[in-house]
């Protein structure tokens, strides 16, 4: 693909980010991302064939972006301590909390729901358990070093994201204060660290 398309290409995923944010992913028709990318019908159908095939690819920029924010986590390991690696997790995990309506969130579930229905992986489950193993490996270096005490990180690490990713869909539905957001993120913290409010 010459350097123009790849240009196209990736105006097309970025306004069909947006619109999929917005819209989640059954409401979005490729007239939609014809009108927010401001290519034409048939310059989209150049490169792709169907909404879903878009948001399979905005699926994958997102998984090699957050491959590199994971291998970035990596190297601030070298050097962070596990409270400041784990306050890093819990802020980025805020941003998409409260990012409410305008995140792929709703879109991915609405997604993973028609994929189950057609026997089809979505890649959620994916996405949410790379996100456990991060934290997991976060508390574990925290519970070795002795800023953390945990008898269970596994379970600690699981019950997080799940209260996580039930905070991402509240604010994707009926929406939920910063100030709710940063209690409850404090809340999970006190069960294995000391926490100032």
């Amino acid at each position: 693909m010459s350097e123009r398309a790849d240009v196209k290409k990736q105006l097309i995923l970025d306004k069909a980010t947006e619109v999929f944010s917005k819209k989640g992913y059954r409401n979005v028709t490729m007239k939609d991302i014809v009108e927010a990318s401001g290519i034409s019908r048939g310059g989209l159908y150049i490169y792709y064939d169907s909404t879903e095939e878009i948001f399979l690819d905005v699926l994958k920029s997102m998984d090699a972006w957050e491959d590199e924010a994971n291998k970035n986590m990596v190297e601030r390991l070298k050097e962070a301590s596990s409270a400041e690696l784990l306050l890093w997790f819990l802020k980025e995990q805020k941003k998409e909390i409260l990012k409410g309506k305008n995140n792929l969130s709703i879109a991915m579930y609405e997604y993973a729901f028609s994929c189950k229905q057609e026997g089809k992986s979505s890649g959620a489950k994916h996405k949410f358990e790379t996100a456990g193993l991060v934290l997991e490996k976060i508390l574990l270096r925290g519970n070795e070093t002795g800023e953390f005490a945990c008898d269970d990180i596994k379970g600690l690490a699981s019950n997080m994201m799940y209260a996580i990713e039930g905070m991402k869909v509240i604010a994707g539905t009926v929406g939920i204060s910063e100030k709710k957001v940063d209690k409850e993120l404090v809340y999970m913290m006190r069960q294995f660290m000391e926490v100032e409010e």
